[in-house]
């Protein structure tokens, strides 16, 4: 059986697409968190409440930019685009790709089952194998 992480070793254009899409979901979490977190902040709220409102924000900020214009900010900045290997991306699609980003370990468990289970696409996290999704380098 051949994994993700046995293409990952030895590609550096699959290393580098793994790389831009951390440094994209990065970009991507300070674009919600940041001002999130400002504003729970200074309006007195607890410090854990914003992460759980901001996880869900970049579930649905990921999920309408994916399905209508191929990827978020983050993505768009990295040169990634986020595309259905079925056709037209819907937006049943974007929010399954995406239900991982509500909560980080999630996504985290979501890369490192998609790198570790067989795998035609080592681009593909898990659920972009369950939304017959993928993300590309353009």
């Amino acid at each position: 059986m051949v994994t993700g992480f046995d293409y990952l070793s030895r590609d550096q254009a699959l290393q580098e697409h793994w790389l831009r899409r951390f440094v994209a979901i990065v970009i991507d979490s300070l674009i919600i968190f940041a001002p999130t977190s400002i504003l729970f902040h200074l309006v007195g709220m607890s410090w854990l409440f914003p992460w759980w409102f901001a996880g869900g924000l970049l579930f649905l900020y990921a999920s309408f930019f994916d399905s209508s214009v191929g990827g978020t900010l983050g993505k768009m900045l990295l040169r990634l685009k986020t595309v259905s290997t079925t056709g037209k991306m819907t937006m049943a699609q974007a929010f399954m790709r995406n239900v991982s980003k509500v909560f980080a370990p999630l996504l985290l468990l979501d890369w490192i089952i998609g790198m570790a289970v067989d795998t035609h696409d080592p681009r593909q996290k898990w659920s972009d194998k369950m939304a017959n999704t993928s993300v590309m380098i353009h």
